[in-house]
């Protein structure tokens, strides 16, 4: 296949995604639309290239789009970056499977972000002596709350709240937000942060399609 202008244009539709993920969390469509239709005009050009595995990879993109629309707790946009990834650039240098590296890797760097996001605030709290105050939890679930929760900071824009009331007292939730619940305007709760998940996709996919570069050049 067309391996580097594939590459770069889906580079270049993930890194603009990627900037309105960060700044407002909401994507235009036109930028999968665009991504799509150039992908798509590519394969005139780079007909002989596909084979089974590249289909077996764009039907595998379809299927975790599909389960990201009804399973996941992730917007449309992100389905739809992962449909864009199996158009544009399905198969990256014969041997990985673009979407699913997007996606799990993805999802992994997304998960090892937010611990270290969270700890960042928990950190500061604790030196504060303030770290789970005015809450009532067990240990066991504070500890768990120390990589997973923090509390809003005023500058938060894009959080969701992770606390309740119990017995009408403040608790801690790890309940998962859906793509449609609100962002929390308040500060001093606990929240999650709604995590950018383009970013990490793209970068997950960079660091698949180098090792794959590397992998089939040995």
């Amino acid at each position: 296949m067309l391996e580097i202008p594939r590459l770069f244009l889906l580079i270049a539709i993930l890194s603009i995604a990627s900037y309105h993920d960060v700044r407002t969390r909401t994507i235009p469509d036109y930028v999968w639309i665009v991504g799509s239709v150039l992908g798509a005009i590519l394969y005139i050009f780079d007909w002989s290239g596909v084979d089974l595995f590249v289909l077996f990879s764009i039907l595998v993109g379809g299927g975790i789009a599909l389960l990201i629309w009804k399973y996941f707790p992730m917007g449309d946009a992100d389905a739809l970056g992962i449909i864009t990834v199996s158009v544009v650039y399905p198969v990256s240098f014969d041997s990985v499977m673009t979407p699913a590296v997007a996606f799990f890797g993805g999802l992994i760097l997304e998960h090892i972000a937010a611990v270290f996001y969270n700890l960042r605030y928990n950190i500061e709290d604790l030196w504060r002596r303030t770290l789970f105050c005015g809450v009532e939890n067990s240990v066991f679930v504070k500890i768990m709350a120390f990589y997973s929760v923090h509390k809003k900071r005023q500058h938060e824009k894009f959080t969701f709240r992770a606390e309740t009331v119990q017995n009408g007292k403040r608790a801690i939730t790890f309940k998962t937000p859906n793509a449609d619940s609100e962002y929390e305007t308040g500060t001093g709760v606990f929240v999650t942060w709604a995590m950018p998940a383009l970013p990490f996709m793209m970068t997950a996919l960079v660091i698949g399609s180098v090792s794959a570069f590397f992998i089939g050049f040995y």
